[in-house]
């Protein structure tokens, strides 16, 4: 069974398109969606795979955030490729940075080493450095192998404004990557992100 898992915040606001997408594909055979509410997305993660993986008859979570909207039939995509960690991308504003959901190639790096947008994607299925926590498809495994929390904010003193070194979505792509997971992306799928205005 897949579990779609969207991390909303306090409010339990999530876009009606995600919703509809998510219910959508519950409607088919071994497909469930749900949600969780959090002060940050990296606990909301946590805590939903924590809760869902105590079905045994759950064998892959599929993460979501409550403002992405997959193209049709990516959920079937993804599954298809038996892989223990892969993901689609959605385009992301970082540091006033247009990039794509995904670190990889360290010769193109935008701010942080996110995709620039300006740079072509590569072609077929890609091995990335980490990956965005949305449109991200795991298996069991990968969960039962490493220890909790699987996504957290790792802090550091205040640097030119910022104050962490990782994001949620970094730093399970790390611990998965040491754990001798390959982190890997199809750049054909291309999400819509909302996040208040079409990016």
């Amino acid at each position: 069974m897949i579990v779609i898992g969207i991390p909303v915040d306090k409010n339990h606001t999530c876009d009606v398109r995600t919703a509809a997408y998510c219910s959508a594909e519950a409607m088919r055979p071994g497909v469930q969606w749900g949600y969780v509410a959090s002060r940050e997305a990296g606990v909301g993660r946590s805590t939903f795979a924590y809760y869902a993986l105590k079905d045994p008859k759950v064998t892959h979570l599929y993460f979501m955030d409550s403002d992405v909207v997959p193209p049709e039939n990516t959920l079937k995509r993804l599954y298809d490729y038996d892989l223990p960690i892969v993901a689609g991308l959605y385009p992301m504003r970082v540091n006033e940075e247009d990039t794509w959901s995904f670190k990889g190639d360290s010769e193109r790096k935008a701010y942080g080493g996110w995709w620039p947008r300006s740079v072509p994607l590569p072609d077929g299925l890609t091995e990335a450095d980490a990956i965005g926590g949305s449109t991200l498809l795991v298996k069991r495994e990968v969960f039962e192998k490493l220890e909790r929390p699987w996504f957290k904010i790792v802090y550091k003193a205040i640097e030119n404004g910022h104050a962490y070194d990782e994001g949620e979505d970094e730093y399970f792509s790390r611990i998965a990557r040491q754990a001798g997971y390959k982190i890997m992306v199809d750049p054909a799928i291309i999400c819509k992100h909302y996040n208040y205005k079409e990016l």
